[in-house]
């Protein structure tokens, strides 16, 4: 016999799988060096924002369980663009931002990093 309890958590169990499903179809969209060339500000964005080697990148390939989706690397200052990965279609991005705090960058890098 079914319960309001079980159509409620089979209603659940649907949801996440077809979320899971979707958030492992993110695709690498484009980089942008600036604020200027990123794309129009639409739908909805997570953005990761932390310090530089603190596994920003990471998490976004664990979040969509891809090895290789966001490069990332034992070296801080690595991320050194805003790179932007759609999830099923480009009003629905991941953004990963490069970090802050130390960067084995030029100074005129940081420099456009920064604005």
């Amino acid at each position: 016999m079914s319960t309001p309890f079980n159509d409620v958590a089979a209603e659940h169990a649907l949801f996440n799988t077809k979320s899971r499903q979707k958030i492992q179809q993110t695709e690498f969209m484009m980089s942008a060096p600036t604020f200027r060339l990123c794309p129009p500000d639409m739908g909805l964005e997570v953005a990761f924002a932390g310090r530089s080697n603190a596994g920003k990148s990471s998490a976004i390939n664990a979040l969509t369980n891809q090895r290789q989706l966001a490069r990332s690397s034992k070296t801080p200052g690595r991320t050194q663009m805003i790179n932007f990965f759609s999830i099923g279609d480009t009003d629905r991005r991941l953004v990963d931002l490069p970090g802050y705090g130390y960067a084995a960058v030029p100074l005129e890098m940081k420099k456009r990093m920064a604005g």
